[in-house]
């Protein structure tokens, strides 16, 4: 991780040179991307991205290219590339290097264009007790409650002050936000200001989200393992009808108030629910919406620590390895041996409810905090030093603990598996 000079537009356009704007990473990332692009008037004209589940659909009007027809089509001279990945970004950049692109000529990583990348918990309490999940298999919690609208509106202002290109914030970690009344307001906030919002739920309760559409968020994304009693085993508490209906009034918000809202469905694969995905499929095939896959991970990054020093781990943890598809057993070694790669977390920044900033999005421990100040009275540079400067940083990446998600998320992995019928491809 470095602290890069952070380059202005004009030396931005000067890279660029004329060429047309390719943006590869079609999620967060890339969306934040396109929506700086857009605030700063230079103009995008498609996204590259390895997911198969993305082929053939479009994100913001824009075709989304595999990296074998993007190079196949595309040479540096025509194009600049703007890696917007987080897990892949180093290995997309030696990529880009063996077709000919060279790194601030031809591609930058998005990264080095912003400080952190911002996740702001607006909601300390979650519905459900995932058995895969703090939520469910940790003892000890941080405070419950929800951050106001006028709280966000000075976190936004702070964050647009202190690092201008950053065009999105996930309005999620922990909690679901969509049990914050405010939530509708904090949409309309960031619309603003130009910034889009990202949402992730389990849309398994009864309380209506109609407001939540009309303010028109930009990602929405559902949490799904499975399908009937297979979900409800894995989504603990959640009931499969009411998701279900859920799932249908999304459809029917989104076509009367925000057509142009992407819209996801995470699909979890564990061994009892793999002959799901086809039905998952096929229902959003009917739905409009996009279906995307990951192997089933353990967390928070607190278990996977346990598994590797051999402490003895709760009953919902242990379900959820003996339910695992891909076992943990089987993602450390292949984390360990990633480990001198970088860390996707260090370039984020978790803001609780409460205005504390975790040490990371994905530990748990109420009090691992980054610093003691919250985040209002934190200047970015005290928050990227303390990042630097982290032991417990150090200490996770030597173990390769920074690295298990991104096999859980590695979609070649899945393909490579056979984990779930869909149609085999080569990735690039």
């Amino acid at each position: 991780m470095k602290k890069n000079a952070i380059p202005s537009v004009e030396e931005l356009n000067f890279a660029i040179d004329g060429r047309g704007v390719f943006i590869w990473g079609a999620r967060h990332e890339g969306y934040s991307t396109l929506q700086v692009f857009s605030r700063l008037g230079i103009p995008v004209e498609a996204f590259v991205d390895s997911s198969l589940a993305l082929q053939g659909t479009q994100a913001f009007g824009l075709e989304i290219f595999l990296p074998s027809v993007f190079f196949s089509r595309f040479s540096f001279d025509k194009v600049f590339l703007i890696i917007a990945s987080g897990f892949f970004a180093d290995e997309i950049s030696e990529q880009c290097e063996e077709h000919g692109f060279l790194e601030k000529r031809d591609f930058i990583v998005y990264n080095e264009l912003k400080r952190f990348n911002y996740q702001v918990d607006i909601s300390g309490i979650c519905n459900l007790k995932c058995i895969s999940c703090p939520r469910g298999n940790f003892d000890e919690h941080r405070p419950a409650g929800f951050m106001s609208a006028d709280v966000y509106a000075q976190v936004l202002d702070k964050i647009l002050r202190e690092d201008p290109y950053t065009g999105i914030i996930s309005l999620y970690n922990w909690g679901d936000p969509l049990l914050n009344k405010a939530l509708p307001e904090i949409v309309k906030l960031s619309n603003e200001k130009s910034v889009h919002t990202a949402i992730s739920t389990n849309l398994s309760f009864k309380i209506d989200f109609e407001k939540v559409i009309q303010a028109k968020p930009t990602w929405f994304r559902v949490s799904n393992s499975g399908w009937g009693k297979n979900y409800e085993t894995t989504h603990t508490g959640a009931n499969w009808e009411l998701f279900l209906a859920n799932l249908y009034k999304l459809r029917d918000y989104k076509q009367q108030h925000h057509p142009d809202m992407l819209v996801e469905v995470f699909f979890h694969i564990y061994q009892h629910n793999r002959d799901d995905y086809e039905k998952m499929q096929a229902l959003c095939n009917e739905l409009g919406f996009t279906l995307r896959y990951r192997h089933a991970a353990l967390a928070p990054l607190d278990n996977i620590e346990k598994v590797i020093d051999g402490v003895p781990l709760d009953p919902a943890s242990m379900l959820t390895r003996e339910l695992q598809f891909l076992k943990v057993e089987d993602v450390i070694p292949l984390a360990q041996a990633q480990k001198d790669r970088p860390c996707f977390y260090e370039t984020h920044l978790w803001i609780n409810w409460d205005l504390h900033v975790a040490q990371c999005m994905e530990w748990y421990r109420p009090d691992l905090n980054l610093v003691e100040s919250s985040f209002l009275d934190t200047p970015i540079d005290v928050l990227w030093d303390a990042r630097e400067q982290s032991e417990f940083c150090k200490k996770c990446k030597s173990k390769g603990i920074h690295r298990v998600y991104c096999v859980y998320g590695d979609e070649k992995l899945i393909h490579e598996k056979q984990s779930i019928p869909i149609v085999a491809a080569v990735f690039d």
